[in-house]
């Protein structure tokens, strides 16, 4: 049973440019993770850095009952987003100062779960990974902050070599269609072999309106499909939904691994038709200088 949540890593200001148009959002793994948790009545925390400038973002964090146990940092981690129909640019133009061993090693003791979101590999102390066994929590990994490399500011797909500690630290793994790729071509083996081999349960593979599957430690494959979206609104932050959701459906509700996709992707689909966490609940002033 989920009683307690601690989820680490950036809390981000986004830039969306959809098109034509532009708009500042409250973002990161905290934001999205965070709120789908607490809205399903977990008691959630969330450990991050964000600068004393921007503490409208934590009292926002705060009005969602999430709290926030905030670090020591000049910048708040900023993140541009280009959406176009066919292709997704991502830059990092400000970064946090680094989640420390300390910070975390006070702040997950009370929690009975951890879900680790890193948006690159510079976000979280690779020690404080490390030492999420001490404790004996559940570890649930969002690859994705794994799988990239910021250089002049720009995202792109490379691994890190710090994915393979997490891996060892993790219970359940998610990474997307592209992500799933360029791991498995990383670590030069196939699924059922990396799995058994850090020991990971169940691995999460998202693929957008293809939908996706969930692979067990036993081999066994459970494909879900992608649920119907009425429009688009802005898929930002859809990812880190999903997780929370299939989480909470696996572990808070006791769900089989059909279910908990099947209530993952609903909630995935409400988030990018806008209905769920909605735009004005993480709007930004557009003055914000990136």
């Amino acid at each position: 049973m989920v009683n307690n949540i601690a989820v680490i890593g950036s809390t981000t200001i986004d830039k969306i440019i959809h098109r034509d148009c532009s708009r500042f959002k409250i973002g990161g793994v905290t934001t999205y993770a965070g709120i789908t948790y607490s809205r399903h009545g977990i008691k959630t925390r969330v450990v991050t850095n964000i600068a004393n400038r921007n503490s409208e973002i934590i009292k926002r964090l705060q009005a969602e009952q999430i709290v926030v146990c905030n670090g020591q940092t000049p910048e708040t981690t900023h993140f541009v987003n280009y959406i176009n129909d066919n292709t997704q640019r991502q830059k990092i133009t400000r970064r946090a100062a680094l989640i420390s061993s300390s910070q975390v090693r006070e702040h997950v003791k009370e929690a009975s779960i951890v879900h680790l979101g890193p948006l690159h590999a510079s976000d979280i102390d690779i020690g404080a990974v490390r030492l999420l066994k001490n404790f004996k929590l559940f570890v649930v990994l969002d690859a994705q902050g794994y799988t990239r490399s910021v250089k002049n500011k720009s995202v792109h797909p490379i691994v890190s070599k710090q994915l393979l500690t997490a891996f060892r630290n993790s219970d359940i793994v998610k990474a997307n269609q592209g992500e799933f790729e360029i791991i498995i071509d990383f670590c030069q083996m196939d699924l059922e072999v990396l799995m058994n081999q850090f020991n990971i349960s169940e691995f999460v593979v998202t693929s957008g309106d293809k939908g996706g599957f969930v692979q067990k430690i036993s081999g066994e494959k459970i494909r879900y499909r992608a649920a119907r979206i009425g429009s688009m609104e802005d898929p930002t932050g859809t990812g880190d939904i999903f997780l929370a959701a299939y989480v909470i459906g696996r572990l808070l509700n006791g769900q089989s691994i059909p279910a908990a996709c099947k209530y993952a992707a609903q909630l995935a689909a409400r988030q990018i038709e806008g209905n769920y966490i909605k735009p004005g609940d993480l709007g930004l002033d557009d003055s914000i200088e990136l």
